[in-house]
């Protein structure tokens, strides 16, 4: 099985890209999927915008899709787990108090799992256009760090790859932070 996902990630074929999309696109839907170290691989193996394009818009879609699975198939089993969760029905009280905006944090800021955010907001009140918009700016400078990183890592430089860690590493301590003020 790890033979195959890193033959679909290392695929240089002229399709190529269709596969990391498609791929990308699966993942996001996953619950704890590990999409940076994905984003990266896909990053290092097209130019920086080809890489970016694919990471965004497949994972904009994986969430879009969720997000629209939880609305009609899911939504009984969905709110039944929500509530079962203190976090996760605070995070949903939220949502659907402002839905853009809160999407727009939990994307900027990754305090709640990017699988959550996308059914919590598929249950709630969130219109589509508001989730879509909010996911697409949320989702932009993690996708365009991980990219970066893939990218810069590719070309061995190292230097780069350490500030773009870092740059994560302050927006998930600020997320911790959020998260403790959020969660009293």
């Amino acid at each position: 099985m790890e033979q195959l996902l890193l033959d679909i990630v290392q695929n240089d074929s002229s399709t190529a890209w269709l596969y990391h999309f498609l791929f990308m696109v699966l993942v996001s839907m996953i619950p704890f999927a590990p999409i940076p170290v994905l984003a990266a691989l896909i990053a290092s193996n097209h130019a920086f915008f080809p890489g970016l394009a694919i990471n965004m818009l497949g994972s904009t879609l994986g969430s879009f899709l969720l997000f629209l699975l939880s609305k009609s198939v899911l939504r009984n089993a969905a709110l039944n787990y929500v509530n079962k969760k203190q976090q996760l029905s605070k995070f949903f009280a939220l949502i659907e108090k402002n839905g853009f905006v809160a999407v727009l944090l939990a994307r900027i800021v990754p305090f709640v799992p990017t699988a959550a955010i996308n059914v919590i907001a598929g249950i709630s009140n969130v219109r589509v256009g508001a989730f879509i918009t909010a996911t697409l700016l949320g989702k932009l400078p993690l996708i365009l760090a991980y990219t970066l990183a893939g990218h810069q890592l590719a070309a061995g430089n190292w230097g780069t790859v350490l500030i773009i860690a870092l740059y994560v590493l302050t927006l998930f301590l600020i997320g911790m932070k959020l998260k403790q003020k959020w969660s009293q």
